[in-house]
């Protein structure tokens, strides 16, 4: 599932489309990714509007049009953005198609695991106003990080920082990736880590969210060389920093990856 920096990147493949109008909206009636949406509302609401500004926040997209207008997507496991030519025809997994005079914006989704949303008026929709702060923004704090350690003690750490009800925008392999930056076993338990740890946790989650907006954020593809990221996807992986084979199994329901030799469980 994309996490908030491939997220960043996929909303900033839409930006040559600001303001700039919808001359005709093409939308899949049958994909889940409508579900809870009126799609006639959605197609009438945003022909004939001007794109004004996009956002991101965690792992969450706005985009906001002309005449009070604003749609709300989430890419799921598969989706993705891009553009086209104005003369785009829809394929297969295309659920929502936004032609412009020159270029079309496309949302694509096989699994249908994303969502869109639409709102009206002059303000953000409250879904997206109530949403956690992000992990990159001046509202999360240590706190945030020691609070949610203390209330769910028994939990394995990696599901624990996956919530996005606490780390709006961490995903999968972000979490492999702190937790091997801060030494810590992915399924120590959260009660079991002391305040010292946590302020690490803290700072290298800031570290890997801001180091991945400034690689996969800007330009796509992958974080820099040296990340975990690099050795992580498959069985057989090497450490960076110890040289020693990584291993790989489910914690909290998700792979996990760590290196034996530098995450002691305890």
């Amino acid at each position: 599932m994309p996490e908030l920096a491939e997220v960043a990147y996929a909303c900033s493949l839409w930006k040559p489309g600001i303001n700039k109008q919808i001359i005709k909206v093409y939308l899949n009636k049958s994909s889940r990714v409508f579900r809870g949406c009126d799609t006639e509302l959605l197609a009438q609401g945003i022909a004939a509007k001007i794109l004004k500004q996009s956002s991101t926040h965690g792992k969450q997209m706005l985009f906001q049009f002309s005449g009070d207008r604003w749609l709300g997507l989430h890419l799921g496991m598969t989706g993705s953005l891009s553009m086209g030519p104005s003369s785009y025809q829809p394929v297969k997994h295309d659920a929502l198609v936004l032609y412009q005079s020159k270029a079309s914006l496309i949302f694509k989704d096989p699994r249908q695991f994303g969502k869109i949303r639409l709102h009206l008026g002059k303000t953000s929709p409250s879904w997206w106003d109530d949403l956690p702060p992000s992990i990159l923004s001046k509202e999360f704090k240590k706190q945030t990080v020691l609070k949610a350690l203390l209330k769910h003690a028994k939990r394995p750490v990696k599901a624990l920082l996956l919530d996005q009800r606490y780390f709006q925008g961490m995903g999968n392999w972000m979490a492999d990736e702190v937790l091997w930056r801060t030494g810590i076993h992915p399924a120590s338990r959260c009660g079991q880590i002391d305040e010292t740890a946590a302020n690490d946790l803290f700072t290298k989650i800031l570290f890997v969210a801001k180091g991945a907006m400034k690689s996969v954020g800007e330009n796509g593809g992958d974080p820099p060389k040296g990340w975990l990221f690099h050795a992580r996807w498959k069985d057989g992986g090497v450490c960076p920093k110890t040289g020693k084979n990584l291993r790989r199994e489910k914690i909290g329901g998700r792979t996990s990856c760590w290196c034996p030799d530098s995450q002691k469980f305890s």
